[in-house]
């Protein structure tokens, strides 16, 4: 790559044991229609003992590897950003792949308006045995978030980190992201960037995020529903190990959050914020549950809890049920608490009306 020509992009690509992967990651980033001598391409490998380094290698000046010792993805992320030189960086993790279209459809989105500090989109699900596609249902928002009260209070932040691309010198201000987050490092970013510069939401999936038996972050993704899924991971010492690092990745990122409103003159303990911070709590007290099944009093005490602190971001329905779970849970315990979250579901389809497919799917 010709240093004469200014880098437009970084495109970042964190990895570790991900080798069978790599190469795909790579190439879909290769293969986009974007001029070559504008962009850089980092493949941060944070400590693999597989076979990446020499797939990587193989393509000469045209990807620059980068080797660390492992310290997770948090660590990958700020040491690969302490050397990106491009004026917006999109990130890639070692085991998804972008789609044909996607550098050039987000850097239109930067282009549009020179405040937005990050872009966003939507996603597929990748079969890793198969290879199938399944559409994500995520939805997403544009704009200075908390300004709109409604955007504030539904944004939604599942986004995995290949579909994130920030304005590296909005991204400057957000770092370094706190260490601790072995995963789910971009989740600290995701959080904070909206209190900084306005954001762009493309509503069409542009990445293949990969489920596969190694995802670090598959425990995350497999959501923090009060289901009674608990004895389910007992002997299961890899479900379990995951669901674990879940319970510290929640809690990691609260703090950070937390901290970083802090340092930047904001008030997380105020009645705006205050519920917006407090989710990751209740992320971590979820997959609490699934680990060690709570009694009655203290389940029904989650609910008291969750619905005190994020009143503000309920429905007057979600409110309504969230009322009725206090008292049901009482009577029915952790381990038959799938059914009561089930009922409404069985009850449209006894009925012969259709289920949203979100809802379906969040199951």
């Amino acid at each position: 790559m010709s240093r004469g020509e200014p880098i437009r992009v970084t495109v970042l690509i964190d990895t570790y044991e991900s080798g069978q992967f790599i190469e795909q990651a790579i190439e879909s980033v290769l293969a986009q229609d974007f001029p070559p001598e504008q962009m850089e391409v980092l493949v941060v490998d944070d400590g693999s003992t597989d076979d990446t380094a020499e797939r990587v290698r193989k393509y000469g000046h045209r990807v620059q590897y980068l080797y660390k010792a492992n310290g997770g993805q948090a660590s990958a992320m700020n040491y690969g950003l302490e050397r990106a030189l491009g004026e917006i960086v999109a990130f890639l993790d070692g085991d998804d792949y972008w789609l044909p279209g996607k550098l050039t459809r987000i850097m239109d989105e930067f282009r549009k308006s020179p405040e937005t500090g990050m872009v966003y989109h939507g996603f597929y699900w990748c079969d890793s045995a198969g290879g199938q596609l399944r559409k994500a249902r995520v939805s997403g928002s544009s704009g200075f978030i908390p300004a709109s009260p409604k955007d504030f209070l539904s944004y939604d932040l599942c986004h995995p980190t290949s579909t994130l691309a920030f304005r590296s010198s909005v991204l400057q201000r957000l770092l370094p992201v706190p260490e601790s987050l072995v995963i789910q490092a971009d989740a600290h970013l995701f959080a904070c960037v909206i209190f900084l510069a306005p954001v762009a939401y493309i509503d069409q999936p542009l990445v293949a995020y990969r489920v596969h038996a190694s995802n670090a972050s598959l425990g995350w993704f497999a959501g923090s529903s009060m289901s009674g899924d608990g004895p389910h991971f007992q002997g299961d010492s890899d479900a379990e190990a995951r669901l674990r690092r879940s319970v510290a990745t929640s809690r990691a990122i609260g703090e950070g959050v937390r901290e970083w409103l802090e340092k930047n003159g904001f008030d997380p303990n105020g009645p705006d914020l205050r519920p917006f911070v407090m989710q990751w709590s209740f992320s971590a007290r979820a997959f609490e549950f699934k680990l060690s099944p709570p009694g009655r009093l203290r389940l029904s005490r989650y609910f008291f809890d969750y619905l005190r602190y994020s009143r503000a971001r309920m429905g007057w329905r979600f409110q309504a049920v969230t009322c009725i779970n206090i008292f049901a849970s009482l009577i029915v315990g952790y381990n038959r608490f799938r059914f009561l979250e089930e009922w409404p579901l069985r009850l449209r389809r006894f009925l012969g009306r259709p289920v949203p497919q979100k809802l379906d799917e969040a199951r």
